[in-house]
């Protein structure tokens, strides 16, 4: 007997014994996977090529937004004090968002708001009327004994339309006054506020010295003549380059002052009645709006402006281009003569604002609503900064596609606009 044999045993045994082992983790998987399967009920199928044009595409991941956060705080300055919003046209591109739906103050962009009322419920075409009677007879000298009563609430009425009355008062023989000049009470001359400064600026211009002035009612009766206004149009223009809130007031009280204009804002527009407070309509004291009303209202203008042959532009300035608060913005940069927009600037109210609304015209997405806003004294700095980040947005996803240069700013409120009635 070989001694040895034991030992050969012992290590044939041993190989089987490790084969086992190894290959027993494999069949008891397999053995798994087949009965978790069979418990979901889906058949095991051999894994076979499958042709790549079958396989569908992973989604692409959204480009990420431009990090306005960062884009503060890398200066600085502290988010929470801005908020913005940049929209494409038709609102499904957003190319940048930081605090959108936070209420500030918009400042004078509530004049776009009072803007879109105006032109909605009055027309492009509306115009006001400014009325003077005449009562009294002019003698052979061409004195005028009596009364001229000037009766109207016109906000652009100054020294072209006086010019108008004088030439209408003159091919009536009148060359003197010897009685009494009368205004009504909503009657201004060169944005008087007080009706009884208005007088004496007319009385001046007409050089017909009047012994009296006054203010009183309307008389009954029909006038002598009425002078005309600008087209609403041209006015709108006037008050957003200007930013007039003296004419911005006088057109809020004709659609409803400032809570006939938030209505219309939360039921035409169905913006959150939270978020939407207005003190007055021009944007002076303290008014409540957040950048996507903002730009709702700027999208509902633009609507608006359209449906009646208008363009953005022929209501608001040319940022570099036209003559008022845009006429030194953007100069210099890649979106001069590519932003139409209207500014916003309060020094005391809310510890100051400085705002900016309106469009970017481009090559990819053509017009990008937006609305920025920021808060804080450094007023100059805001405006700024505003550029420099709406162009740094606007050149991360687009190109800007400026509008044709004019030779020189536009003249505002011309006198051959204006017309008589008799």
């Amino acid at each position: 007997m070989n001694p040895r044999k034991p030992i050969y045993a012992l290590m044939v045994i041993g190989a089987v014994v490790i084969l086992a082992l190894t290959f027993a983790p494999y069949a008891l998987m397999k053995d798994a996977r087949r009965a978790a399967a069979a418990y979901i009920h889906i058949p095991l199928v051999q894994t076979a090529a499958v042709p790549a044009s079958s396989v569908p595409a992973p989604p692409q991941p959204a480009a990420p937004a431009f990090d306005v956060a960062g884009w503060y705080a890398g200066r600085n300055d502290d988010p929470a004090r801005h908020a913005l919003l940049v929209q494409s046209t038709d609102g499904r591109v957003t190319l940048a968002e930081h605090n959108a739906d936070g209420a500030y103050n918009p400042a004078s962009l509530v004049k776009l708001a009072t803007s879109l009322v105006a032109l909605r419920k009055l027309g492009k075409d509306f115009r006001f009327e400014t009325k003077f009677y005449i009562d009294g007879e002019v003698d052979k000298s061409g004195v005028l004994h009596g009364r001229l009563v000037a009766a109207g609430g016109d906000p652009t009425f100054g020294d072209f339309h006086a010019t108008l009355v004088a030439k209408k008062l003159a091919e009536r023989g009148v060359k003197k006054f010897e009685g009494e000049l009368a205004v009504t009470p909503d009657f201004a001359f060169n944005f008087a506020v007080k009706p009884e400064e208005s007088t004496a600026r007319l009385a001046k211009v007409l050089k017909l010295g009047p012994k009296r002035w006054a203010v009183t009612e309307a008389p009954q009766g029909e006038p002598a003549f009425a002078v005309l206004s600008y087209p609403l149009n041209d006015i709108l223009l006037y008050m957003n380059a200007h930013s007039s809130n003296f004419v911005a007031e006088r057109l809020g009280a004709l659609v409803g002052g400032p809570e006939g204009i938030r209505q219309y804002l939360i039921d035409e527009l169905k913006l959150p009645p939270e978020q939407v407070t207005l003190a007055t309509a021009s944007g002076l004291e303290v008014n409540r709006m957040t950048p996507r009303g903002l730009v709702a209202v700027i999208r509902a203008l633009d609507d608006e402006a359209r449906r009646q042959g208008l363009e953005l532009v022929d209501i608001m300035a040319v940022a570099s281009g036209d003559y008022g608060t845009l006429r030194r913005r953007m100069v210099g940069t890649p979106l001069e003569y590519a932003v139409v927009a209207k500014t916003g600037t309060l020094v005391h109210d809310d510890g100051g604002m400085a705002s900016l609304g309106g469009v970017v015209y481009t090559q990819k997405y053509g017009k990008v609503y937006f609305v920025v806003l920021n808060q804080g004294s450094a007023v100059a700095e805001s405006r700024q900064l505003t550029d420099e980040l709406l162009s740094e947005i606007t050149l991360s996803q687009d190109a800007p596609a400026p509008i044709p240069k004019p030779e020189k700013p536009r003249h505002q409120l011309e006198s051959t606009d204006l017309e008589v009635l008799e």
